[in-house]
């Protein structure tokens, strides 16, 4: 018969409440070692590795991590463990010690409320086992046969085409005075047609006007030359309003 651990909460139990515990209904009282006030036990007063099944009883929220890691230590690897509680109110929380103590493969038992079964792993409380880790990757190492080699110097290398600094490319999509050959907008209002810059003026800001039609949106739509560069987006023939501190230097 196999050696059985049982728990009880209670500090006296009877007989026959020993026997109407799962799994016990078969046993002779001989073949079980009975622990009462199971509240106090420590893994110091059980033995290790001494069990194959451990069957513990208790109230609701009895079952702490501490008591089933002593009842962990007291079973023999691959041993069973029922735990049963009276009124179970939690049974996320007890599967949850179940499994931070060490015990796998928790699961209600069909025929008992409140009750759980679990098992010790198949190796022993506090195992220790050497980890297989993958050899490091071989490194290269390069070493010049001749010490003595020259080295090529990397400017002797460009040539005179080489050291000649870039000449930007002259003209562009702009329509900024002295820009390529893209023609004055209709209306023109920037002073492209004029072949100069026009700068802001009072009128301009009381009666915004707009010959290419983008000025008002934005800088973004703007050209280079725009007397409404750097003022916010506004609406045509409508006056602009600058925020506060808006400063107009060139204003004319």
């Amino acid at each position: 018969m196999p050696a059985i651990l049982v728990l009880a909460a209670v500090p006296v139990i009877r007989a026959q409440e020993l026997l109407e515990l799962p799994t016990l209904g078969d046993v002779q009282l001989t073949d079980v070692t009975l622990a009462t006030s199971s509240g106090r036990i420590t893994p110091q007063d059980l033995q290790r590795s001494a069990y194959e099944v451990a069957v513990t009883t208790g109230p609701s929220g009895h079952h702490s991590v501490e008591l089933l890691g002593a009842l962990a230590a007291a079973l023999v690897p691959g041993g069973k463990l029922i735990v049963c509680e009276n009124g179970l109110l939690d049974a996320s929380t007890l599967q949850k010690n179940l499994l931070l103590s060490g015990f796998t493969g928790a699961q209600a038992l069909p025929d008992v409320a409140g009750c759980f079964s679990a098992i010790k792993p198949t190796w022993e409380t506090g195992a220790k086992a050497a980890i297989s880790l993958k050899p490091k990757p071989k490194t290269w190492t390069l070493a010049a046969d001749d010490d003595d080699e020259e080295l090529v110097d990397e400017d002797d290398l460009l040539t005179e085409e080489d050291l000649k600094r870039p000449v930007p490319a002259a003209g562009g999509d702009d329509c900024e005075v002295g820009g390529g050959g893209k023609k004055a907008c209709d209306n023109c209002t920037c002073g492209r047609a004029d072949g100069k810059v026009q700068k802001l003026t009072k009128d301009m800001l009381e009666n915004p006007t707009s010959g290419c039609g983008s000025c008002s949106l934005g800088d973004a739509f703007r050209c280079g030359g725009c007397p409404y560069r750097g003022l916010p987006a506004f609406e045509m023939g409508k006056k602009i309003e600058l925020p506060p501190g808006f400063l107009l230097a060139d204003l004319e």
